[in-house]
Formats: C-alpha cells, sequence, structure tokens
C-alpha cells in the first residue's frame, strides 16, 4: 500500500519548513523510525524520520524546497506491500502513486557518518558529503576530509580548464578524471599553471541563516524601531561576579554577567509590565505577559538562536548560571528542542567582552523591546566631585514605538541600571 507522510505541525505557530537535507533518496529501503531529512523551521533545525517501513517512491522536492504542513514529505510503499503481503489500511493510505517532483528512482547509497556541524559544512560549501571518504574513527567524515575534497576538486577543474585551452589526454587526480598532454612535461607545466582567483562568491540564503532574514526583515518592516542608551556603573558587579565565581567554578558551575542581568531586567520587567508584552494587530489589543520568559540571544557558527529560559524570574543567580551554560552548550552542538526556543516573552543580547559599547539591537518579534548588555570597560569618570577609576557598561533598549514611548522607555532603563549598580539587592532573590 501507498503511504505518504505529510509534514506534521512539530512546533508552535509552525506553517512550512525547509528541506536542508535529504538523508534518503527515491528507491531506498527504510526502516521505521530511520531519519529521512533535516528541515529547517522557524525555530531550529530538525531531524524528521519516518513512521513507516518500506520502499521511497517519491520526495517532496529537491534539498532547499519549502513544504507546508499538511503536504507529504515522502511517500512511502509499505514494507508489507513490497513482499506482497497484505498491508492494513490506513486514513494516509492512498492510490495511485502520486510523482511529487517526477525523477527516476535512483540506487540506494551508503549515508556518510559525520557530526552534524561536518554536515552543515558540507552543505555550506556545496560538498556531497557522501562522496567524501572518512579518514577518522570508524570511517567519520572530519572537517579536514571535507577541505582536502575542496582543494582537489578546485585543483581538478583548475586544471581541467587549462586542458581546454591547450589540448589534453587522461590521467585521475582526487578521484576525478582528467585530461593532460601526453608528454609529461607539458603536464607539469599545466599543473603548476597559477590558479585564478574568481571576483566572487555565492553562497545560498538556506537554512537557519534564511530564517534570521525573515524574522529580522518583519521585526524591522512591521514594528517602527527605537533605541535608546546608557551606561552604568557596574564595579560593585564586577567585584561581587569576581567573588561569586570562584566559589560556583569549585561545582564546575561558570558564572557570566547574564543571570544578574537577567535578574534585574526581570525586576524591572515587573514594575512595567508593558515592556513584557506584545501587540495583536487582528484585534488591536496589546497583550499583558503575566509570566517572565526570557530569550537569550546566543551566536553559534550557524547563525543567532534565541534559547528561552522558562520563568527567570523564580530562579536564583544560581540556577540561572546552571541553564545558561546549558542551553547555550547545546546552541553550540545545534542541539537545542523546539521548546527550548519558542515562547519567549522578552529578549537580551549580549555583544561580550569583545564587543562595542553600544549597539542598536533588532526586536525579538512579536516582542516589544530586546535589552542590550555590551562591553564593560575600565574608564574614568566623575563621581561627586572627583575623577576615579570605575567599570562601566554600555547599555541600550530597543522598543516597539506603536507600544511603548520614550519617557516609559528611560524609566525602565534607570530601573534596570539601579539594580546593576546594587547587585547586593538581586542576591536576596534566593528564588
Amino acid at each position: 500500500m501507498i503511504y505518504e507522510f505529510k509534514l506534521p505541525d512539530i512546533g508552535e505557530g509552525l506553517h512550512e519548513a525547509e528541506i536542508i537535507r535529504w538523508l534518503i533518496r527515491e528507491g531506498d529501503v527504510v526502516k521505521a523510525d530511520q531519519p529521512i531529512a533535516e528541515i529547517q523551521t522557524d525555530k531550529a533545525m530538525v531531524e524528521m524520520t519516518t513512521p513507516v517501513a518500506g520502499k521511497v517512491v517519491a520526495l517532496a522536492g529537491p534539498e532547499g524546497a519549502t513544504v507546508k504542513v499538511g503536504e507529504p514529505l515522502i511517500v512511502v510503499e509499505t514494507e508489507a506491500s513490497v513482499v506482497g503481503e497484505a498491508a492494513p489500511i490506513e486514513d494516509s493510505v492512498r492510490e495511485p502513486v502520486p510523482v511529487l517532483h517526477g525523477e527516476t528512482p535512483r540506487p540506494a547509497r551508503k549515508r556518510a557518518i559525520a557530526a552534524p556541524s561536518v554536515r552543515k559544512r558540507a552543505r555550506e560549501l556545496g560538498v556531497p558529503i557522501d562522496e567524501v571518504e572518512g579518514t577518522g574513527e570508524g570511517g567519520r567524515v572530519t572537517l579536514a576530509d571535507l577541505e582536502r575534497y575542496v582543494r582537489e576538486r578546485e585543483a581538478a577543474v583548475a586544471v581541467a580548464e587549462q586542458r581546454e585551452r591547450s589540448g589534453a589526454a587522461v590521467l585521475p587526480v582526487g578521484g576525478t578524471a582528467i585530461e593532460q598532454k601526453a608528454d609529461k612535461a607539458a603536464w607539469t607545466s599545466i599543473a603548476s599553471t597559477e590558479l585564478v582567483v574568481p571576483e566572487e562568491e555565492r553562497i545560498p540564503l538556506r537554512g537557519l541563516r534564511k530564517k534570521i532574514a525573515e524574522k529580522m526583515v518583519k521585526s524591522a518592516y512591521t514594528a517602527p524601531h527605537v533605541t535608546g542608551m546608557d551606561e552604568v556603573d557596574v564595579t560593585k558587579l564586577v567585584e561581587i561576579r569576581k567573588n561569586l565565581a570562584s566559589e560556583l567554578a569549585k561545582e564546575q558551575i561558570k558564572l557570566t554577567y547574564l543571570p544578574f542581568i537577567i535578574k534585574a531586567v526581570t525586576r524591572a520587567l515587573k514594575q512595567y509590565p508593558m515592556f513584557n508584552a506584545s501587540l495583536d494587530e487582528e484585534t488591536n489589543e496589546i497583550v499583558l505577559k503575566k509570566r517572565y520568559h526570557i530569550g537569550i540571544a546566543t551566536a553559534t557558527k550557524a547563525g543567532l538562536v534565541v534559547p528561552v529560559i522558562r520563568d527567570a524570574d523564580q530562579k536564583s543567580i544560581r540556577e540561572l548560571a546552571v541553564e545558561i551554560a546549558e542551553l547555550s552548550e547545546k546552541a553550540h552542538r545545534q542541539a537545542l528542542r523546539l521548546d527550548e526556543l519558542q515562547g519567549s516573552t522578552f529578549t537580551i543580547t549580549s555583544t561580550g567582552a569583545g564587543g562595542g559599547w553600544f549597539a542598536t539591537p533588532i526586536i525579538n518579534y512579536p516582542e516589544v523591546a530586546i535589552f542590550g548588555a555590551h562591553a564593560i570597560k575600565r574608564r574614568p569618570v566623575v563621581v561627586g566631585d572627583e575623577i576615579v577609576i570605575r567599570d562601566m557598561m554600555g547599555m541600550s533598549l530597543t522598543f516597539d514605538h506603536r507600544v511603548i514611548d520614550g519617557e516609559p522607555a528611560g524609566r525602565f532603563m534607570r530601573t534596570v541600571a539601579y539594580y546593576l549598580e546594587n547587585p547586593e539587592v538581586l542576591l536576596l532573590d534566593v528564588r
């Protein structure tokens, strides 16, 4: 029997997903729960598995295609049908066999063994990873293997182009048959010819980078952005964090400034609930959120992701430090679950120690504001009538001017600044 596996709604508000990589081909025989594709949703990359066993007779399209929820992702001739046995009829079983994109089924292939980061890099380089010879443990493909493959491919292409201009015979290089002059001296001359550097390179806007682009455009063109900037004296905070960090290090817990910033922001959000909100454009209502789920903008090699710390106001500095470390580690491994990327009510972004003094962050739509914590620098400032050396941090607040005006934004920033300048108050929050 023919089974259509339709793209399910696997996330909050999911309408469609982009096919990043097929892990199977038409004609392959798959087992139930076998991974079949990596897809990119609005929130994360997800590995899809087939719920049934059988022979793949159709795919939804090539890599890079978009599939809507409810549309067939793959079509499988179920296992019972393959061996000539009767198969139970399900709601999704249909006749006749639909052809989704008209390709002739190709023979099964051996799937390369590689880490997700290596597979991602292969996609970026346009390398068919299943063709790369792996030198890692158990034949695993490594980044070095990809680089070697690319070098050999580029060298073969360059020499082939040179051959077209000079006439040639055949020589295998890097697994690719190329032509060369029968005379060995002539081949040496061709191979040593200086390669021409291309004037430009085109990289497909796909996957997470494409989703980031879409979200940034939607936010920028939907909400009128205004950014306020100020600086805050965090001299006390620097000292307190340093002392607490040495204690938590005994428990293998890394303490950054972020837990303190989260506590300061959540306190300010409770005083100014308009910042912990969204705007329902269909009903023209401002929706005030009663829980404080803080998104933490995290830069990874794949792009920007925003894992969410739920009920951040109810967690201690220590608990926040542990959760931040766990989410960050998973983000860099591209292992975040969808529920860890959804439901934020307010977002914090940090440029880190090596970042700039100020910035204008883009709102994590449909939220109405985003707080930016920037570099901490020691510099001279005026305190009373004296010039002293203090630790100063730049901060910014970008807000949706449809919902928030400049005056409350200024009060919000001053409230956050108060708690960061007096961090001992935050330590009273044991929960």
